[in-house]
């Protein structure tokens, strides 16, 4: 039976058609299986093919035939068992497919990373051996079979690196769809936590150790040390070609582990949210389910039960014992408060206006504790009076707390005995319409800068009306 199609037609229609190998793919990697069954593709095919016109639906059928994707060379074997026909087909046309598809990307665990660093392990022994010698065809495929498992795995993590962003932007999109589903949430939240540790245990992890340069291995040396052996080999051997060559690879793979690595962090942060809502929805539930058979015992013909018998609930749960007895929090009715607000924006009015005289600001004399004298604390007080007298003050309860935090970071060279001093005169000389009242109430001001308390009198700044 000679074939219908040959291996570049049959090849174009699987391409031009390509949703029914991506289908078999899926459900090959579901299965963890390495074949794809014979009557699994043919029900694909016909599903697929019903929608078609008469003439491409039987070019497809024919392309398809398992028939015709042996003898074409697509499938390079069919075996039976277990009563039926198994197709495994070209690892390069899989292969191809998956890059066809982010979503066909195959994580890298742990044994397949192994794999691939055994593998350069066993090219660098056979290279220490070598001839180094282009007249050499045993050299010469040696180089071939390096460069070739090198270009392989850096293809396959940074496939990798995609894959795992793919699956971190799909588990936001279904965290999404559970909060507006809250009747499924419970069946989603267990199947959304073991995906998510799957994922991050045997496939994350693996790749971040695998990638990561200070890695000590028990069975021998990491990737990047095989890598360097290598190039140390060509080097000393005057292959500075391939030697550069490696070099520049081994840094291509160093760069892969940051984006691992922030999808990492992003994985494990989730996970830290999941489990925490996991504790906390936990115990809400359980507590209200407790709280709601106490509730319906009241809900009875009998009038004698009125009340909640919670005393056995809350001596239980620890938590409420002494509940009623602790301070409220006072709530900040904000909203409501038109003053709260016309304060809000006359402070900000005054700051601004003080950043917009910040060049006439004055400088103060810096001095040391130890070599103070009279003449410049009188100076800088002289300096500071002459700013606080053009400032634009409002009225205030605390108008020692206000000036401090306008001119703290602000008037360089300013310590806060500066201002106690300088509102003595400010207290007999206050601004026009204005009076300071000293309440003689003694509070403690913190200076942040050198960690000092300095105990000054409250003073309140009021409208004067004459």
């Amino acid at each position: 039976m000679s074939k219908r199609f040959s291996t570049l037609d049959t090849t174009r229609l699987l391409f031009e058609h390509p949703k029914i190998l991506f289908r078999m793919i899926e459900r090959m990697d579901r299965n963890e299986a390495r074949y794809i069954r014979e009557s699994d593709l043919v029900a694909e095919v016909m599903d697929y093919t019903r929608t078609l016109g008469n003439a491409d639906r039987d070019r497809v059928r024919l392309a398809l035939n398992t028939d015709n994707l042996f003898r074409s060379g697509l499938v390079i074997d069919i075996i039976k068992a277990e009563g039926e026909r198994r197709l495994v087909f070209q690892d390069a046309l899989i292969n191809l497919m998956r890059a066809c598809n982010a979503s066909l990307y195959q994580e890298l665990t742990d044994a397949r990373l192994r794999g691939h660093l055994v593998n350069l392990r066993d090219v660098r022994n056979r290279l220490e051996t070598s001839s180094f010698s282009d007249a050499d065809p045993d050299y010469t495929e040696l180089r071939d079979d390096l460069n070739e498992r090198v270009s392989q795995l850096i293809g396959l993590l940074r496939q990798n690196v995609l894959r795992m962003q793919t699956i971190s932007a799909q588990l936001a999109d279904l965290s999404g769809d559970a909060s507006r589903a809250p009747e499924k949430f419970l069946e989603f939240r267990q199947n959304l936590f073991e995906q998510i540790v799957t994922l991050y245990e045997r496939h994350i992890k693996p790749t971040l150790v695998f990638l990561n340069p200070d890695t000590r291995l028990p069975d021998g040396s990491n990737l990047f040390e095989t890598l360097e052996a290598m190039v140390r080999l060509l080097e000393s051997h005057g292959d500075h070609i391939l030697a550069d060559q490696l070099f520049r690879s081994s840094i291509s793979l160093n760069a892969l582990y940051k984006p691992i690595q922030a999808v990492a962090q992003e994985v494990e942060h989730f996970l830290r949210k999941t489990r925490q809502g996991m504790v906390q929805y936990n115990a809400m539930e359980h507590f209200f389910g407790k709280l709601q058979e106490l509730k319906s015992e009241t809900e009875t013909l009998s009038l004698k039960r009125k009340w909640l018998e919670g005393g056995d609930f809350a001596r239980s749960t620890g938590f409420l014992v002494g509940l009623r007895a602790q301070q409220r929090p006072k709530h900040y009715a904000f909203g409501s408060s038109s003053s709260y607000y016309q304060l809000l924006f006359s402070e900000l009015d005054l700051r601004l206006n003080d950043l917009r005289r910040k060049a006439e600001a004055p400088v103060l004399q810096e001095v040391d504790g130890s070599g103070r004298h009279t003449r410049i604390d009188v100076q800088r007080i002289n300096q500071l009076y002459q700013w606080l007298e053009t400032l634009e003050l409002r009225p205030t309860t605390d108008l020692v707390r206000e000036l401090h935090g306008r001119l703290d970071g602000f008037i360089p060279g300013y310590r806060f005995p500066d201002l106690l001093a300088a509102l003595n005169r400010l207290v007999n000389s206050p601004p026009e319409g204005m009076q300071v009242v000293t309440t003689n109430r003694f509070r403690t001001l913190e200076h942040s800068p050198d960690s000092e308390q300095f105990v000054y009198r409250n003073r309140r700044l009021e409208q004067h009306h004459v």
